[in-house]
């Protein structure tokens, strides 16, 4: 494929240099890598061949740059200077975006794999849908066909003038702060999610939402939707819950509050001090 489209998904190999595919391999959730100085890079099919191990979930996940590209997972422990094991947040500070999507396409379909072991109808072991391009769990016993999802959650830079409402969630390091998000309810659009997610974590209103962009996030097994918004009305009311503090925070006050990375919630902030 052109390099219009990079990553071709599919759940069979599409080429035949056996060698050079990429293997995902996790252990624990985090990600093999081959350490070259102060690079991370995903091995090849050989270097994994090298090391004599059992992958256990293995399947193909598509093709990127004209290389196959399988996950996969190991409990064997690895004895090599040369081989690490990183999470993805970690990972994602030594390489691009599309490299960084790549590995979290893979943790999400193992994810998925992991969980839809057996049947939520019928109890009965399921096993991969062998015919056609379709990824799908399928139960032999009572048909019941499991396909890969994603929760949809959104995620939204509020701005009030040359200020950016910013939040101190109860899980983040002490003195973080993040843009706001949260996950998209049944039956809701994602603009109505903005506006009650919001509300409810800080009491404030908002207008004007337009869509910012959007980022797989295998944290577990997130979509985030990002969005931008302006203040409509109300005073900040932290929910306490899951809000500590919450506070609007001009571009001078906001380096430091934050974690810069690849993230989209890192891109709204950066948007905002590019931008106001």
């Amino acid at each position: 494929m052109s390099d219009y489209i990079l990553f071709e998904p599919s759940k069979h190999p599409l080429y035949e240099e056996y060698n050079q595919d990429y293997l995902y391999i996790f252990k624990e959730n985090k990600l093999m890598v081959v350490k070259d100085n102060e690079k991370y890079h995903v091995p090849r099919r050989d270097t994994i061949d090298e090391l004599n191990v059992d992958l256990i979930n293995f399947q193909c996940i598509g093709a990127y740059d004209g290389h196959n590209c399988f996950c996969g997972e190991i409990t064997d422990n690895i004895n090599s200077n040369s081989i690490d094991f990183v999470d993805l947040r970690t990972y994602s500070k030594y390489v691009d975006e599309e490299t960084y999507l790549l590995s979290s396409k893979a943790l999400l379909l193992l994810n998925w794999l992991k969980s839809n072991q057996y049947c939520g109808r019928c109890g009965s072991k399921m096993e991969r849908k062998e015919d056609g391009n379709d990824r799908a769990m399928v139960c032999p016993n009572c048909g019941n066909i499991v396909w890969p999802k994603t929760a949809p959650a959104i995620i939204v830079a509020v701005t009030k003038g040359d200020k950016l409402l910013l939040a101190h969630n109860r899980q983040f390091p002490e003195g973080m702060y993040s843009v706001l998000a949260g996950f998209v309810e049944l039956g809701e659009t994602f603009e109505q999610c903005v506006k009650r997610e919001v509300f409810e974590e800080t009491g404030i209103k908002v207008k004007n939402i337009k869509y910012f962009g959007s980022q797989p996030w295998p944290f577990p097994n997130s979509m985030m939707i990002g969005y931008t918004a302006e203040y409509l009305e109300g005073e900040i009311r932290e929910d306490k819950d899951e809000i500590i503090h919450a506070d609007w925070f001009s571009k001078e006050e906001i380096p430091g509050k934050y974690r810069q990375s690849i993230s989209i919630g890192s891109r709204l902030i950066k948007w905002f001090l590019e931008n106001h």
